[in-house]
């Protein structure tokens, strides 16, 4: 059994902690004093960071193969678009890009900018909602480069 006094010692010492490791944290220490107790602290990712890059690359998989639809007059051209498309996914995923698989001309360029357009204002919002810098800028990287894609699909309608 624990005396009253022995557990009102365990608990101011234990707020006390408490109170320190708050503070610490707000002064942005506390994983300075860890690592000096031996702790190896690391960040855990945000779970709203994760779900935004997660809707990244399941919407950019989607215009790649969208872009795979279009029309096939200028390959070069649709090749440039998909490699930035690929990089971009390549970014927010560990999927491998897409190939080019063969496409049936179902969609067209400007139903394609349009596409894109409208992913790139999602990056952007996407960004704006972001907690961390690293998240905010890779989403604000895809979203001017799917601009730029948006300017190039247009020229090819």
């Amino acid at each position: 059994m624990i005396s009253r006094r022995a557990a009102l010692q365990l608990g101011a010492v234990v707020g006390g902690v408490g109170v320190g490791g708050f503070a610490a944290q707000q002064a942005g220490v506390l994983d300075d004093g860890l690592r000096a107790a031996g702790i190896r602290p690391h960040a855990e990712p945000d779970p709203k960071d994760v779900t935004l890059l997660r809707q990244a690359a399941e919407e950019q998989a989607d215009l790649v193969a969208a872009l795979d639809s279009a029309g096939r007059d200028d390959e070069s051209a649709i090749a440039e678009l998909r490699g930035v498309l690929n990089e971009q996914l390549a970014a927010v995923s560990d999927e491998t890009p897409a190939t080019q698989s063969p496409g049936a001309g179902i969609l067209d360029f400007a139903s394609f900018a349009e596409r894109a357009e409208a992913a790139a204002a999602a990056r952007a919002d996407g960004a704006m909602a972001a907690g961390s810098l690293a998240v905010v800028k890779v989403l604000a990287t895809m979203s001017a480069g799917l601009e730029q894609v948006a300017v190039a699909a247009r020229r090819l309608a």
